[in-house]
């Protein structure tokens, strides 16, 4: 069958693979598998490849037509968490799971012993990945604001945010203006690290909206200000002027307040539904930057990439920080070193996930819930879809739960 397929693929061809060169001895296998994976990327064929043979892995980190992926395993409680990840190769964690379902501890270290250097080779290669991913980021975080100029920044890239959005027509921004960036009060600053959003009241929508900013002190240590600046560098800067303002929570909020009756608007606005508010800020940061903000940098693509992390390490922390006994070093340690935060950022998060609860999983779970009503609409209106009707319909009904939000569209 195997053959057929080789001798049939094209470059229209969809080819699935699993555990391609098992059966056999693991060296000739693996050499049998990278010959057909060569001969599969020469026809032009799309893949999927499942294996357990490192060798692939590693041929697959060497090659960029090929993108590496595993299915996440909790080690803490030796359960598949179903999530692939993008990007890292996985490993087979037989002996681990072993001992853990009982083989006796001698038999798992004369395990270890035959496998000699090669035990712990995938660790190797990941920890080499994440290494080398660092190494960009850190580049990345190089390129930031200074203490003094990062108000001002925030403000530029305001203008220009807006101005994206009204060229691509993602939505209908507001005709009036009356968003000012302003320093974040200071009674806010312990929740608002970094900076947030303060809505025009519902009642009195004619009142001022603010973008909070917040300054960095001037008493804090040159090594506090530059984390700081590194992990809100000058592409994380617009990324977070997109969420908190332009066209995130300001825009979705000018909306909200246009809701009529008056009765309506003021009960959405109390009992706003967190996976609707947080994730509409995360799903139009991601339309922007589909549509070509920035021009598609890749510098922007791998800081958004690790906001990606960020927002399952939010929706982690809060859950086993409140309810599973997480330690401050473990929460620490999830953000600095497995999703690549500065450690400012890590100590401010870790400080405001103590000071709330059910709030940091609403990133996850409403930008998930968007996507998935967008390309729902999208597949309802057919022929006849329009991105920007359906992002103006959907913010006229205010923050209802995203489940029901389908229901209300036209």
């Amino acid at each position: 069958m195997q053959v057929r397929v080789l001798e049939r693929a094209t470059d229209r061809s969809l080819v699935l693979l699993d555990e391609l060169g098992s059966g056999t001895d693991p060296e000739e296998g693996s050499a049998i598998a990278t010959a057909v994976i060569e001969h599969l990327l020469e026809t032009g064929a799309l893949m999927i490849v499942t294996t357990h043979l490192s060798a692939l892995k590693s041929f697959a980190v060497n090659d960029a037509r090929i993108v590496n992926a595993s299915m996440e395993f909790d080690a803490a409680t030796a359960q598949p968490t179903y999530r692939m990840i993008d990007g890292i190769p996985g490993r087979s964690r037989a002996i681990d799971v072993a001992q853990m379902i009982g083989l006796p501890s001698a038999i798992i270290a004369r395990a270890r012993e035959h496998l000699g250097d090669r035990y712990g080779e995938t660790d190797s290669l990941i920890a080499e990945l994440q290494k080398k991913m660092s190494e960009v980021l850190a580049d990345i975080a190089k390129k930031h604001s200074t203490p003094q100029s990062f108000m001002d920044d925030a403000r530029k890239d305001l203008d220009e945010a807006r101005s994206f959005a009204e060229q691509k027509h993602l939505l209908t921004l507001p005709a009036h203006s009356n968003l000012q960036v302003i320093p974040t009060p200071e009674f806010m600053r312990g929740i608002y690290a970094v900076g947030g959003f303060n809505p025009a009241p519902a009642l009195e929508p004619q009142l001022g909206a603010f973008y909070w900013v917040t300054p960095i002190p001037s008493s804090w240590p040159a090594d506090r200000v530059e984390s700081k600046l590194r992990e809100y560098n000058f592409y994380k800067l617009k990324l977070l002027t997109i969420h908190e303002a332009m066209p995130g929570h300001y825009v979705q909020f000018e909306y909200a307040n246009a809701v009529q009756p008056t009765t309506r608007r003021l009960l959405r606005a109390l009992y706003g539904n967190g996976p609707y508010i947080e994730g509409w800020a995360q799903y139009i940061t991601q339309a922007m930057l589909d549509a070509g903000f920035l021009d598609h940098s890749p510098e922007m693509a791998l800081t958004f990439a690790k906001e990606e992390l960020r927002v399952l390490a939010n929706t982690i922390l809060d859950v086993r920080l409140q309810m599973l006994g997480m330690t401050d070093q473990e929460a620490l340690d999830l953000m600095t070193k497995r999703t690549f935060q500065e450690s400012e950022e890590a100590t401010a998060k870790l400080q405001r996930a103590k000071l709330s609860s059910a709030q940091l999983p609403t990133y996850f779970v409403g930008w998930r819930a968007w996507n998935n009503l967008r390309d729902q609409y999208k597949q309802k209106k057919g022929a006849a879809f329009s991105l920007s009707a359906f992002h103006d319909a959907a913010l006229k009904e205010g923050a209802v739960p995203v489940t029901q939000l389908g229901a209300l569209l036209p």
